[in-house]
């Protein structure tokens, strides 16, 4: 039976992703107890894992205020995710998956095109998070997936602030280039998708800092 403290993190957590508290806000600690029907130890607990992973900070007399996180901060994070996804598309082209491996990637790329073609962002923000984990998850890497997916949920608020900044081109560029990679992967030379990956990245990481950086945003 799951602890306590690990459903009140999961669902703190939550909060601070969706930003349902925006970052710079204070969580109201007896509130939180409240609306998750704890008692105060495992949302403490959860509280202090939140602050250790460097999701808020808690001061005495002063509150827990949720982190933001700056442009400079983003590129830092696209750049470490962009590394462990280098490497999880190396290993993909080594290991050489069976089909029915690439069935929850595949879904993932069929929403992407379900949701550009709607213009739901949000919807499109959570397919393309499901695209990036599972192509973690093709590795057969476990620390990787794991490492990957921790730095995905401290980016992700960011990360779906600036998604919704962007155009409806961007979208279907990176609909289409999702697509692409996947497609290369299975190809009889799957080594090719190492530089269109690394290419894919580089874009996607210019273009979502560059819209964060041009609007000037600092407290993500």
């Amino acid at each position: 039976m799951p602890l306590a403290s690990d459903a009140a993190y999961r669902q703190i957590k939550s909060w601070i992703q969706t930003g349902r508290v925006a970052p710079g806000h204070l969580i109201d600690e007896t509130e939180a107890i409240k609306e998750l029907g704890m008692s105060r130890t495992p949302v403490r607990e959860a509280l202090l894992r939140l602050q250790g992973e460097g999701y808020l900070e808690i001061k005495r007399h002063k509150g827990i205020r949720v982190l933001p996180l700056s442009a400079s901060d983003m590129r830092e994070i696209y750049q470490v995710i962009s590394a462990l996804e280098g490497t999880a598309v190396s290993l993909i082209a080594e290991r050489r998956p069976a089909a029915k491996e690439f069935a929850a990637i595949d879904e993932a790329v069929a929403q992407l095109a379900e949701y550009q073609s709607a213009k739901n962002v949000d919807k499109w923000g959570e397919a393309d998070e499901t695209f990036h984990r599972e192509l973690m998850r093709l590795s057969g890497n476990e620390r990787l997936y794991t490492i990957g997916c921790q730095l995905r949920d401290f980016a992700k608020r960011a990360h779906m602030v600036a998604l919704r900044m962007q155009t409806d081109a961007y979208r279907a560029r990176s609909t289409k280039s999702h697509a692409g990679l996947v497609e290369a992967l299975r190809s009889p030379h799957p080594d090719e998708a190492v530089a269109q990956h690394h290419a894919q990245r580089r874009r996607g990481e210019d273009a979502l800092v560059g819209v964060v950086e041009k609007f000037h945003l600092t407290a993500l």
